[in-house]
Formats: C-alpha cells, structure tokens, sequence
C-alpha cells in the first residue's frame, strides 16, 4: 500500500447497544446528588453526607468521562508523524512512530463468543496516555493474554467502538513507516480465559 503524507482522521463512536451506558452514568449521580441531600438533611447527616458528597464526586468524574464518548467521540488523527489519540475528556496525545513497536488486528475467543479487536504495541516504558482511559486499560488488561505481561499499548475494541478492524488497520498501514509491522491476525482466534 502506498503511504499518505497527508493525515487521516478516524472518529471511533460508541456502538448503538453501549451508548446506554453513558446515559444511566449521567442518571445515576444525577440520583445520587438527590439521595445526598437527603441524608445530608437527616439526623446522621452530618458523616453520612459528606461521606456521600465524596464517592458523588468520584460519581460525576465518571459520569462526566463516559458521556464525552456519546458528545465527543474519541478521535484518531494518522499522519507521517504519529498517532495523535484524542481522548473526549483529555487534551489530545501524540504516539510518535518511534514509540509504536507494532499494531495488529485480533480476534478473540471467550467460549463461543468471537470478538475483534486492534492493539498498538509500545515500546516498554513508553506511556502517552492515561492508564485510565479505556485504550489503555483495556491493553493492560488484554496484555497477559496477548503474550504481552507488563507491556503498554492501546486497545480499540470493536464490541465498543463502530469501527470495522480493517479500516483501522488500513489506516495504520498508510501512516507507519515500514519498520512498524501491522498485521491482521483474526483468522485465528485467541482464547481469553476471562468474561469481557
């Protein structure tokens, strides 16, 4: 494939069935405020709301960050540069080349569940982006399974993100230059001994 010098643009929505998610997040601490001031008006409300008015904060932080997916998408700009990752509560974050070992396309089996997803490798040491934000998590959690313990990377899952793995990884293979191996390997699905 012939590679582009100009930058390519991925917006990675919420699949339809998980935008669900972000909404009961919202209705949830918005429930919680409510519940918060009612114990903070009754005879124990003294501890017990404050008590409440802290987790509610950890609530919001929460709320606020899976609503961004549905109200600014995560973001992928592809160019000669790097990987920029634009995370909907987060400034956006430059992966340069230099920093990507490989990228591949996986499938993965839990019993009769077929799942696909795209991981960047890399390099060790090398951490770009929050390790609370979902690609990075979600790499973590996957490493030890990919045969990857104690690796960092990103993880864009398709179950999650309304993206096709070959549209990511055509992109990949248009920006990175040819020391980056980008593979699909969703021929042969992976086991993953753990419910996702």
């Amino acid at each position: 494939m012939e590679k582009t010098t100009g930058t390519t643009q991925l917006t990675l929505r919420l699949r339809r069935r998980v935008e669900l998610v972000p909404v009961a997040a919202v209705v949830t601490a918005v429930a919680w405020a409510v519940a918060t001031a009612a114990v903070a008006g009754g005879p124990n409300g003294a501890l017990a709301g404050a008590l409440m008015a802290l987790v509610g904060i950890a609530l919001a932080a929460y709320a606020v960050t899976f609503a961004g997916y549905v109200v600014r998408p995560l973001r992928l700009d592809l160019d000669p540069g790097g990987l920029t990752v634009r995370l909907p509560t987060w400034p956006a974050r430059i992966v340069p080349w230099a920093s990507v070992t490989g990228a591949a396309a996986l499938a993965l089996r839990t019993g009769s569940t077929v799942r696909t997803v795209v991981v960047v490798d890399l390099a060790p040491g090398e951490r770009h982006l929050p390790r609370t934000c979902r690609p990075a998590a979600m790499y973590r959690k996957l490493a030890p399974a990919l045969g990857r313990p104690g690796r960092t990377g990103l993880c864009f899952e398709g179950q999650i993100f309304d993206i096709e793995p070959a549209e990511l990884l055509a992109a990949l293979r248009a920006h990175a230059p040819a020391a980056v191996p980008v593979e699909d390997r969703t021929a042969q699905p992976l086991p993953t001994p753990w419910q996702y």
